[in-house]
């Protein structure tokens, strides 16, 4: 279903139809439905706890597999106030999983945290001869780009390919540096119109907190440009997938029509048009 590019981390193939896979999460969350490509299976619910305060399992994502391929896919804001006390968590923590790991988000980590010994279970019962994409969208992306490093470090899964769409800020300078030099393989598609990338800001000096607090992005930036004059269109998994889907049409194309139900519908991506 995807081939890489050997001369470019970035493939458009790829990104078009982890764009897809990563829109699948909400309707695997909000009406337990979910459409994968003909030759994919679903081999794990990913659950997790948002709220660590009033701690209630809800869906994450998911693991699919093909014949050479595994996808993991992480879903991003969906369940409110649940999702957003989680993603305005951004006092820090150490990240546990590699050494000198550096701080990242405590709301994400934690998060990220209740599902990592079940997901990480299940990721080892899988042949380390295929390759493995992690992706997620928005919020979805910061715990893709938790998982990715985990996964990298703590795994038979030494390159992982993560591909995320419209992610946040997940941890400090010395978490992205670590980050960078693991995980070989990282593309961060970003609108340029799309204001969740910008949190949390690079900088919280103090007295915000003692230290203060200081975030900062992984590579690698992947830039693409809509402006549809409204923040959760100009975020949304739908219009990634439309605005990527124009690097590769053809591509695009034959992937939805021959996976019905698996391609997001792009007519939720017209320009706001709407007045006070």
């Amino acid at each position: 279903m995807v081939s890489l590019d050997k001369n470019s981390i970035f493939n458009s193939k790829t990104a078009i139809f982890l764009a897809a896979m990563s829109y699948q999460t909400y309707p695997f969350f909000l009406e337990g439905k979910l459409t994968l490509p003909k030759d994919f299976k679903l081999r794990y619910t990913i659950r997790a706890f948002a709220d660590v305060e009033n701690p209630m399992e809800e869906v994450f994502g998911f693991i699919a597999e093909s014949q050479d391929q595994i996808v993991i896919a992480f879903r991003g804001y969906a369940a409110y106030p649940k999702d957003l006390l989680a993603s305005y968590d951004i006092f820090q923590v150490p990240y546990p999983y590699v050494k000198n790991g550096g701080k990242t988000s405590r709301g994400f980590t934690c998060l990220y945290q209740s599902t990592r010994n079940n997901l990480i279970r299940q990721i080892n019962k899988l042949s380390t001869s295929k390759k493995l994409f992690v992706t997620g969208h928005n919020y979805g992306g910061a715990l893709a780009t938790l998982a990715a490093l985990d996964i990298a470090a703590n795994t038979g899964f030494n390159h992982p390919f993560l591909y995320t769409y419209g992610s946040p800020r997940i941890g400090d300078p010395v978490f992205a540096s670590q980050f960078n030099k693991v995980v070989k393989n990282s593309i961060r598609i970003v609108n340029i119109h799309d204001s969740f990338p910008t949190f949390p800001a690079k900088k919280y000096p103090p007295p915000f907190t003692e230290e203060g607090l200081y975030y900062h992005h992984v590579k690698t930036k992947y830039p693409i440009s809509f402006q549809l004059n409204n923040t959760p269109r100009n975020d949304a998994i739908a219009c990634y997938f439309k605005y990527s889907s124009k690097m590769n049409p053809d591509f695009s194309e034959i992937l939805c029509d021959k996976n019905p139900g698996f391609c997001p519908d792009p007519d939720m991506c017209t320009p706001f048009r709407g007045t006070c």
